[in-house]
């Protein structure tokens, strides 16, 4: 008999545990039963004690579970549910007897198994419910009996590594062993493998939450450092992967961890390689923002940095700052450090969170460009900034007084006139307050033309210098009344134009300047609109020979441009000889038939042009009878 066995004989004997039935007598002595505890269901069987005899000649009645349910010649019955019962028979000759059965709850009993080095295991039975509780190994070794409280754990070492079953049963003292077991598997194994903190997560300031790669059964040991290696004894881990530690200080501290196998058979611990959090600290400064941190460097290969809304930061190997230069004034940023092991591990630190500051003075808007309405009534002014500083809202001015803000690189001025010489400039506010310079003026281009007396017309505009690169060329544009583009001349970088161009249809043009800038992605900047009317011009002859030899025989004049005409012919005196509506039609010489004699008339002319205009013209004409 080994040890174990004979420590489980005695306790069957101290406790006075009998796996054979005995049998429990009633208050009177008049009948027994086999059982009066147990778990659920649970059947007893009656026996009657002599000299008391119940049967078909001296019946006797069984209420069973105190219910006055009373049947006749009954010696068996199944308590279904737990509880107290007060068992009574009623014998006819002698009234009543009883006995009390206690009926359990059937629990299976709650046991942990942890799993030892050399194929050994320890069982541990956390349950209470029971007196006594079976361990049976299910591999040919026999059961062990172990008491309930703080002695009900067993160890056993199997003959071979793999999967075991074991079976734990519970019973009470002077009961039935009927209640249900529990099974449990466990992994039997030579050697306890070296345990691994996958990751650590630093949650908030007060508490860390731990990954491990932890294997059923095996009895773990969590310990803790700070600001240090020195560990202590943190708490018991089984059959979790994961744990969250509290009541931290992650702001002002780094916490190391570390895991240990344990074996509680043999009481060996194997540890694993340590973990540590980092305590990350973020600085705003001018132009920068400085991250550091505080760790223990053991294991580590390198550190990565994310960045809110922007790649990871380069791997570093052995820093403990990095300053971030890649920032924009007023925009917020969120940090965390990544503490990467050699074995694949991962420490993830607080994230930090800060607005980026800058007392830098933002560059001044540039490239403006000005388009003026076709109405000229109203310039849009359009400008770019530099993108390395975030504007709040633009400030426009115009020849030194505010006209307005934009809170986008655009403005309209609905009060822009064109002979009022205006020039704009832009400032801005960024998001961190500084104010920028303001920039270059930017004067809208404007465009003058002058009609010559032969309808000739001469166009000057101003250089435009909005641009930082300047202008490539110029381009002029001509329309009709309506509209409609006649021309367009690229004037490269002349600022004037004659134009010539003979045009007996159209008399309104309308032109405009558009500026092309140097530097590509610009707005082009277009002038006011200027209308020139060309003048309806009349020609006639000085002198006329009414004398019919087909030459010069009537006297007419010509316009351009002429939408109605009335046109009149006076004597000396002022009488009235002609009078026409129509161009083609031409004085003879004749009034009322009679040819009028040499001399020198007088023709007036009243004109309505094509733009709608009247005016009158006046003349003097000869009239000549050469050759008669």
């Amino acid at each position: 008999m080994n040890l174990k066995t004979s420590i489980t004989f005695l306790f069957l004997i101290a406790s006075g545990f009998s796996t054979l039935a005995q049998p429990y007598v009633s208050d009177l002595g008049r009948f027994e039963v086999d059982q009066v505890k147990g778990c659920s269901p649970l059947t007893v069987n009656v026996t009657i004690r002599p000299p008391f005899v119940c049967d078909g000649a001296n019946p006797c009645d069984m209420d069973f579970e105190n219910d006055n349910s009373f049947q006749s010649l009954i010696f068996t019955h199944t308590y279904t549910q737990p509880g107290t019962y007060t068992l009574r028979i009623l014998f006819q000759t002698s009234g009543f007897d009883q006995i009390t059965v206690v009926v359990t709850p059937n629990t299976q009993p709650s046991f942990d198994i942890y799993t030892c080095g050399g194929n050994e295991t320890q069982v541990k039975v956390t349950d209470t419910n029971y007196n006594q509780y079976v361990i049976n190994y299910n591999d040919g070794s026999p059961a062990i009996v172990v008491p309930s409280g703080s002695l009900a754990k067993d160890n056993h070492t199997f003959s071979s590594s793999g999967n075991k079953t074991i079976t734990v049963r519970g019973r009470n003292l002077n009961a039935d062993d009927n209640c249900n077991p529990m099974n449990q598997n466990v992994n039997a194994l030579a050697t306890l493998p070296v345990p691994a903190i996958t990751q650590l997560t630093v949650l908030d300031d007060a508490s860390i939450t731990l990954n491990f790669n932890n294997q059923a059964n095996i009895l773990y040991k969590l310990q803790i450092a700070t600001n240090s290696t020195n560990f202590q004894q943190l708490q018991d881990i089984y059959n979790i992967s994961t744990v969250t530690v509290n009541n931290l200080r992650t702001d002002d501290n780094f916490y190391c961890f570390r895991l240990g196998a344990f074996d509680p058979c043999n009481n060996i611990t194997a540890f694993s390689a340590l973990i540590c959090s980092a305590n990350f600290d973020l600085t705003t400064l001018n132009n920068l923002n400085r991250l550091t941190w505080a760790t223990s460097s053991t294991g580590i290969s390198d550190y990565t940095i994310t960045k809110s809304n922007s790649p990871p930061l380069a791997a570093l190997s052995s820093a403990t700052s990095f300053d971030d230069t890649n920032i924009s004034c007023g925009t917020d940023y969120c940090y965390q450090l990544t503490s990467n092991y050699a074995n694949g591990s991962q420490s993830i630190s607080l994230q930090k969170c800060g607005t980026a500051i800058s007392t830098t003075q933002p560059t001044a808007a540039e490239n403006i460009s000005a388009i003026v309405a076709q109405n000229n009534n109203s310039v849009e002014i359009q400008w770019t900034q530099d993108p390395s500083f975030t504007a709040v809202a633009y400030t426009v001015q115009k020849t030194g007084v505010t006209v307005g803000t934009s809170p986008t690189t655009s403005f309209t001025d609905n009060e822009y006139t064109t002979d009022a010489g205006s020039c704009y400039t832009i400032s801005y506010a960024d998001v961190c307050g500084n104010k920028s310079m303001s920039s270059i003026p930017a004067c809208p281009m404007f465009l003058s033309a002058m009609l010559q007396s032969d309808n000739v017309i001469n166009l000057t505009w101003t250089s435009y210098a909005g641009w930082k690169n300047g202008v490539d060329h110029y381009v002029l544009e001509k329309f009709n009344e309506q509209g409609l583009l006649l021309s367009s001349f690229n004037t490269n970088l002349a600022t004037t134009f004659v134009d010539d161009t003979e045009d007996f249809v159209n008399q309104v043009y309308l032109y405009r300047v558009s500026a092309f800038p140097t530097e590509i992605g610009i707005v082009n900047s277009i002038s006011n609109t200027v209308t020139v009317i060309k003048e309806p011009n009349l020609f006639h002859p000085s002198a006329f020979t009414p004398n019919s030899d087909g030459l010069n025989d009537t006297f007419k004049v010509f316009g351009q441009f002429t939408a109605q005409v009335e046109f009149k012919i006076f004597n000396r005196w002022g009488e009235l000889l002609f009078l026409t509506t129509d161009l083609n039609l031409g004085w003879d010489g004749t009034y009322k038939g009679n040819s009028m004699p040499e001399g020198t008339y007088v023709f007036r002319a009243k004109l309505t042009d094509l733009a709608g205009r009247t005016s009158d013209r006046s003349g003097t004409i000869l009239l000549l009878r050469k050759g008669n």
